[in-house]
């Protein structure tokens, strides 16, 4: 009964995103596990004694509670991202991390939400958006974050600094080293803005690239679509963990 009920939850969930928010990339993940914990609790209750049913149910336990556990890491970076933007201190940089744009040149609400949030902290430092197009944009994510800046008109053009060729957050970390103001090294003042979901990621990788002293700063993300991000991301840093273990920390720190 137990994974009928979940099942059904994590559906309803997915339908209820994509009434209010349209399509959404990442849905098809939760809703595919939304559908195998269906069919898992209908296996259990029609075949309660078959050993493969038993070997299903403790891998699909073993998953949830593998997904829990990171997701207190990611909780935890959350929780700690928002507090840092609830301080205003100064620094001599920042950077803007970018996010997937919608119909492949429109700002996502993410995005939109990361970039209120670098305004708001802004003290007249350098700014750089980090962001450049995927398969699925026509346009760079830098650029689109940059006309909507000017738009609102609270930094000026003449502080803002483009990477456009990042498409991964990996990316975007590294890139914008090459970015710098000049005479500003990683042991200076940094922040990074990205979202709240993202900051336990962000923090570590920045670390790795000379950055462990950035504040990363988490904006808040919609109430609606946060648990669907909070779930890429714990599926992120798996994906992440297990290919850094497969390939060794420092091939994958260089990449």
């Amino acid at each position: 009964m137990f994974w009928l009920v979940l099942g059904s939850l994590v559906i309803l969930y997915c339908i209820l995103v994509r009434a209010k928010l349209g399509r959404v990339r990442f849905s098809i993940i939760p809703l595919i596990g939304g559908l195998g914990m269906l069919v898992l609790g209908v296996l259990i209750q029609m075949f309660p004694g078959w050993l493969a049913v038993w070997i299903l149910q403790l891998a699909a336990v073993t998953a949830l509670v593998v997904l829990c556990a990171v997701e207190f890491l990611v909780y935890s970076g959350c929780l700690s991202g928002r507090a840092r933007a609830g301080r205003k201190q100064p620094v001599r940089c920042t950077i803007v991390l970018g996010s997937g744009l919608k119909k492949g040149n429109q700002l996502t609400s993410t995005l939109i939400e990361r970039l209120t949030l670098a305004e708001k902290l802004y003290q007249g430092e350098t700014v750089i958006l980090s962001g450049g197009q995927t398969a699925h944009e026509t346009a760079a994510e830098a650029d689109v974050m940059k006309a909507w800046l000017l738009k609102n008109g609270i930094i000026p053009e003449d502080k803002l600094l483009l990477e456009r060729e990042s498409v991964n957050t990996r990316q975007n970390l590294r890139n914008t080293r090459q970015l710098y103001p000049d005479k500003l090294n990683p042991a200076d003042k940094l922040r990074i803005v990205t979202s709240d979901f993202h900051c336990w990621r962000v923090s570590r990788l920045a670390a790795k690239f000379g950055l462990s002293g950035a504040a990363v700063c988490g904006s808040r993300t919609m109430a609606l679509i946060a648990p669907m991000y909070h779930l890429r991301e714990v599926l992120a840093i798996i994906y992440g963990a297990a290919r850094q273990g497969g390939k060794g920390e420092k091939n994958d720190a260089e990449k």
